[in-house]
């Protein structure tokens, strides 16, 4: 069961928290501090405090009767990146109906930031993303690690400059001609900034930009009308079907690499099911 409302049932069922936390194995102190923790992350009372005694508040209740319908009604509910949207409606989601016909899938996209968000607060079972900083209370299923790379015009001058070179997955092209190009800015995820800052991080150039888009999506189009480059992660290119439309070049002294994982509530009372998705999307990955 959901870690949060087996400590809150358990916490009414003794009317207190002394009996609860022996019931739990666990320490008075820390059950009350999880219970004042949990209010204040979802904003609302959950028990009356008379001295010792604890009784659920109307908006507990409800809070307390929503996670078990969540939980028994063979609901999954799944968050991805914008940029998956078609591979999530398109093939992760015949997979999850086809694995489990029992369970119905809900989806809803966001940035990342949210994404984590909404799975902290119990919100959404399992998101689809990259991801920089690890949250410590969350499961983090490493996906596929992927290149970052320069993506630009199929008919782009980069291409008569590309070189190959050993330990890069793509043709290299080197920082000089990289400043001679237009640079094409993401300001819907602040991982794009970083992204393009690489792109000049040798030459000690400021970030400049003509164009400025809200999302992945919008930026490969640009680039695709040779209106510029951008820096991203070659996953998202695959994933929003750019793979055959741009092309894609390595850059720096080494291949950087941005991780895609499934995210989770360890705790949750889904995590087999949530396990088993990290397995689909790695086997749908590759065909990207």
């Amino acid at each position: 069961m959901d870690r949060t409302v087996e400590y809150v049932l358990e916490v009414a069922r003794c009317g207190g928290i002394a009996k609860a936390a022996r019931n739990l194995y666990i320490t008075p102190s820390a059950l009350s501090k999880f219970i004042i923790q949990k209010e204040e992350e979802i904003g609302v009372r959950i028990f009356n405090r008379e001295g010792n005694k604890f009784s659920l508040t109307f908006p507990g209740d409800r809070y307390v009767m929503a996670r078990l319908a969540d939980i028994f009604s063979g609901r999954m509910r799944v968050g991805f990146q914008m940029s998956f949207a078609s591979f999530m409606t398109k093939k992760v989601l015949p997979a999850l109906q086809s694995e489990y016909p029992e369970i119905r899938v809900l989806l809803e996209e966001a940035g990342r930031e949210e994404l984590i968000r909404l799975v902290k607060k119990k919100q959404l079972d399992i998101v689809l993303t990259t991801a920089e900083e690890k949250e410590e209370d969350l499961h983090y299923d490493r996906i596929v690690d992927s290149p970052v790379v320069i993506v630009a015009a199929l008919e782009s001058e980069l291409k008569h400059r590309a070189q190959s070179r050993p330990g890069f997955s793509y043709p290299w092209i080197s920082g000089e001609d990289i400043l001679t190009e237009d640079v094409i800015f993401d300001r819907g995820e602040r991982s794009f900034r970083k992204y393009a800052g690489w792109l000049f991080s040798h030459e000690k150039k400021p970030l400049h930009s003509e164009i400025t888009v809200t999302n992945a999506r919008t930026a490969l189009l640009c680039v695709e009308q040779g209106m510029g480059i951008i820096a991203i992660p070659e996953i998202l290119v695959r994933a929003l079907g750019y793979a055959d439309r741009v092309a894609m070049y390595s850059f720096g002294a080494e291949d950087r690499t941005e991780a895609l994982y499934a995210v989770f509530d360890p705790h949750s009372a889904l995590t087999y099911e949530q396990k088993q998705f990290g397995e689909i999307i790695r086997k749908l990955i590759i065909n990207l």
